[in-house]
Parts: structure tokens; C-alpha cells; sequence
């Protein structure tokens, strides 16, 4: 009888790294293929939720993922029509856009006199390119990302009938359910609140600029500012440096306003995560996963932090990833 082999925890930690990292580097390199698994896995624990409301109410469960399914698809439809309809307009004032970036250009070198840079020096973007997109090349952008939609929702469709089976993915669920009702609030008041703002200022596209704020704020930390650039770009075109400072400011506003009124105090913060936690993982997922990874990086470590938690022996490494509070 052989015995058996006894590691030290410093042998087991480099085990456990090296692992860790061989796994990392795995998902790098086939991130375009885990990116939709993983989406449909973050839906699925989302909505399980509702779909075992709908079955304790007595609709069956071919009945109840259809109609999840189908809500789904009404919130998507209604993100890719703004998004193609703002697109195609966008577009065809394109010219108009290119006489406003002379206009701010001329203003800007007022101020540097010995530059030698005129606002005619600056090229005209060509008629089908990425920043004026022609119909024909929009419908095919939006093919392929229907074909990727297509297939989240058809992993999410098997992966719905596990919604609410077992301990450790009903926790999971939870958790994610309620980060994201608490972000889904303020994120909601502070899409709605810009875009009304913007359209009370008389900004292009006010619709696209609130949805566009609306899904970034999802992102922690940065995402706000990240969906904030557009629309000040925008009213720096029309208005000048005067406009893109009251947008910078009225965002900077509605967004505090949104984490204080609509937000719970736990929402300031992710659920279990510490802030340190939170903006490594958000770094990590990116360069992992790509810009999806964004948006799953809080998804993809509080399923990590739930599986650590299900484990006698790696509930301490779970404990070190949560928010220290201070009474």
C-alpha cells in the first residue's frame, strides 16, 4: 500500500496558482467561444427567479421558459431598433457633423494662433465607414449579432430548466438578482435622468445617449464615464466647450443623485465583494474575456466567491474577498 502524498501549503498554493493561471490563459484564448456560454449562464441565473414565480402561479415549465424567453427578446428588440435607428441617422447627418467639428476646430486654434492648422485640413470621413455606416452595412452588423443573440438564447433555453435545482446555484442566483435589481435602479434613473437632460438641452439622439448610460453603468466604477464620452462629445459639436462642461456636470449630478435616491446603501458597493476585489476582477475579466468581460467581471466573481463559500476549506479565501464593515 502506497501512501499517500502530503502537501505543504506552500506546495498546494503553487499548485493552485499554476492551475489558475493555465485556466486563465485557457478562457483567453477561447474567450469568442465562452463569451455567449457564459452570457447565457448570467441570464439563465437572472431570470430563474421569474420563471419558478410564473411555475408556483401555475403555468407549466414549457410554458414559462417560452415566456421568459420571449421577454428577453422584447428588451433586446427594443435596445438593437434605438441603436440601428439612431445609427442610420446618425449618418445621414454625418455632413452636418463635419461643418460643426470645423466650427469647434476653428475656435480651438483661435487659441493657438502659431499651429499653422486650418479647419479645411481636416479630411472628410468617407461616405461608408465605421463612423457613418451605411443601411446596407448596418443590417449586416446586425445579422451577425443577432446570430450570436440567437445562440445565447438557445444555451439559455437548456440551461432554465436547472434554474432553482440545486443549493449552490439558487445562491448564486440570489446574490446576482439582487446586484443587479440594486445597480438596475440607479442605472435606470441615471439612463432616464440623462437622457431627459440632454434632450431638455437640446443634444442629438438623447434616446440613444440615456441607453447607452443605462447599459455602461453596469460596468462598476468606470462605465458611467465610459458612456458619459458620446453625448459630451455630441454637445461639444453643437455648443462648444460650454456645452460639453454642462453635460460633463449634468451627468456628474443625475448620477449621484440616481446612487443616493434610487440605490439601497448596499448598492453603492457590490454585494459581498470589496471595492479592491471588485476593480481587480474588472482589470482581470477584461483582459481575459475581451469588452464582455466588463460586464461579466462582478457576475464571474461573485459565482467564484459562491463557489469558494460551498467548501469548508475554501470558505477562508471567500471570506478575503468580502466588504469589511464598520459599525
Amino acid at each position: 500500500m502506497s501512501a499517500g502524498i502530503i502537501w505543504s501549503p506552500a506546495g498546494t498554493a503553487l499548485i493552485c496558482g499554476a492551475a489558475f493561471v493555465i485556466v486563465a490563459a485557457g478562457m483567453h484564448a477561447g474567450a469568442d467561444f465562452l463569451n455567449p456560454i457564459l452570457f447565457a449562464f448570467l441570464i439563465a441565473a437572472l431570470t430563474a427567479p421569474l420563471q419558478q414565480r410564473l411555475m408556483k402561479k401555475g403555468m407549466p415549465r414549457g410554458a414559462a421558459i417560452p415566456a421568459v424567453i420571449g421577454l428577453i427578446v422584447l428588451f433586446c428588440a427594443f435596445i438593437l431598433g434605438v441603436i440601428s435607428i439612431s445609427l442610420v441617422q446618425m449618418g445621414e447627418a454625418l455632413p452636418a457633423y463635419q461643418e460643426m467639428l470645423e466650427v469647434q476646430i476653428e475656435r480651438v486654434m483661435s487659441f493657438f494662433p502659431g499651429t499653422g492648422i486650418s479647419p479645411g485640413d481636416i479630411p472628410a470621413i468617407p461616405g461608408d465607414s465605421p463612423f457613418r455606416p451605411s443601411i446596407v452595412s448596418v443590417l449586416a452588423g446586425l445579422a451577425g449579432l443577432l446570430a450570436e443573440f440567437f445562440l445565447v438564447l438557445l444555451i439559455t433555453a437548456f440551461l432554465l430548466p436547472a434554474g432553482g435545482e440545486g443549493p449552490v446555484f439558487r445562491r448564486y442566483s440570489d446574490v446576482v438578482v439582487g446586484h443587479f435589481t440594486a445597480r438596475g435602479r440607479a442605472a435606470l434613473a441615471t439612463g432616464a435622468g440623462t437622457g431627459l437632460f440632454l434632450a431638455v438641452i437640446g443634444v442629438d439622439f438623447p434616446l440613444l445617449w440615456g441607453l447607452v448610460v443605462f447599459i455602461l453603468s453596469f460596468i462598476p466604477f468606470i462605465g458611467i464615464w465610459i458612456a458619459a464620452v458620446p453625448p459630451i462629445g455630441m454637445a461639444w459639436l453643437e455648443y462648444g466647450t460650454g456645452g460639453a462642461g454642462a453635460v460633463v456636470a449634468g451627468i456628474a449630478a443625475i448620477n449621484i443623485l440616481a446612487e443616493r435616491g434610487f440605490a439601497t446603501p448596499e448598492a453603492a458597493k457590490v454585494p459581498g465583494l470589496s471595492p479592491a476585489v471588485t476593480i481587480v476582477s474588472l482589470f482581470f475579466w477584461t483582459w481575459v474575456l475581451g469588452i464582455p468581460g466588463m460586464f461579466l467581471a462582478v457576475p464571474l466573481t461573485l459565482a467564484a466567491k459562491t463557489l469558494l463559500e460551498s467548501s469548508e476549506d475554501t470558505c477562508g479565501l471567500a471570506r478575503l474577498m468580502e466588504t469589511k464593515s464598520v459599525e
